[in-house]
């Protein structure tokens, strides 16, 4: 097992995070900016105009609509999600290097991008008030998994082989061969990089939001939105261990979700996994090439 302190002191290392557009991200903290300024500003950078709209079009959002221009799509997403949608390009640019082909970017930032649409489809659906954290969180909850393959690349590949021989779980072969999870790798990061944090618990809790004593709601909504991601066949690795619906429904997971006050149950999850299927078809141009072109 590899010295955990070192690891943590190279993580620590990792350079801060550039904002893809820093006007725009600047311009959007002053409260008093009016959206049209702001959308001058970001259609003078043409990708970044294009993820905007790529997100205001999604099916998830309902949109009746097309929407074809950036003041519309403000309209349609808010300043925040402008904003998260800036940190998430930073992101994918910051970890852009790709390594072998053992652990597929393209689909792990599919995994990513479909589980922020599900996530702020569950909270629509929920009826969980307007929360914009989830869209980010749900963008990066597994981004502790690129920094294991950038920055600990001969390691994680051990971490791949254990979990496509012993059909496992990143969580378990993390521990086994790292000694530290991608999901606290990731908190720790999102925390030296002053992100806030509701999307820094959000992340480190996806995967035990019963530990989470502060954000339980967006905890639990990220939580499902990953397992509801891998459901539709969008898993980050395709060797992972998989999950059915059945299993989920009789799980303590489930249990404590429900009491956690989500009307939850297996034909309801069968009922939002046809929903999703459906959406995702939809999206296979937009959404599904969020970080492509």
């Amino acid at each position: 097992m590899p010295d955990l302190e070192k690891l943590v002191k190279r993580i620590e290392e990792i350079p801060t995070l550039p904002i893809v557009s820093e006007k725009v991200f600047l311009l959007s903290s002053d409260e008093n900016v009016s959206l049209p300024k702001i959308a001058s500003l970001i259609e003078k950078d043409q990708a970044l105009a294009i993820k905007i709209l790529k997100v205001a079009n999604s099916a998830f959002y309902g949109t009746l609509s097309k929407v074809s221009t950036i003041d519309h799509a403000l309209v349609i997403l808010g300043i925040e999600e402008v904003k998260s949608i800036l940190l998430a390009f930073s992101i994918h640019n910051f970890f852009a290097e790709h390594r072998d082909g053992h652990f597929d970017r393209t689909r792990f930032w599919k995994h990513s991008v479909v589980c922020s649409q599900i996530a702020k489809y569950l909270a629509r659906y929920f009826n969980i008030m307007q929360d914009d954290t989830l869209f980010l969180s749900g963008l990066i909850h597994d981004m502790g998994k690129v920094v294991f393959d950038q920055y600990f690349h001969d390691d994680f590949l051990k971490v791949i082989d254990y979990i496509s021989t012993k059909n496992g779980n990143f969580s378990r072969a993390e521990k086994d061969i790292l000694g530290i999870t991608h999901y606290q790798v990731a908190a720790k990061l999102l925390q030296q990089w002053n992100f806030p944090e509701k999307v820094t618990m959000e992340v480190f809790y996806h995967h035990a939001p019963w530990h989470d004593r502060n954000y339980l709601t967006g905890s639990i909504i990220i939580y499902l939105a990953n397992i509801f991601t891998k459901l539709a066949g969008f898993p980050c690795l395709e060797s992972e261990k998989k999950i059915t619906i059945a299993e989920f429904a009789e799980s303590k997971a489930m249990g404590f979700i429900v009491k956690s006050g989500f009307d939850l149950d297996k034909p309801t999850m069968e009922k939002l996994l046809h929903q999703i299927r459906e959406f995702l078809a939809e999206e296979r141009d937009n959404m599904l090439q969020f970080f492509e072109s």
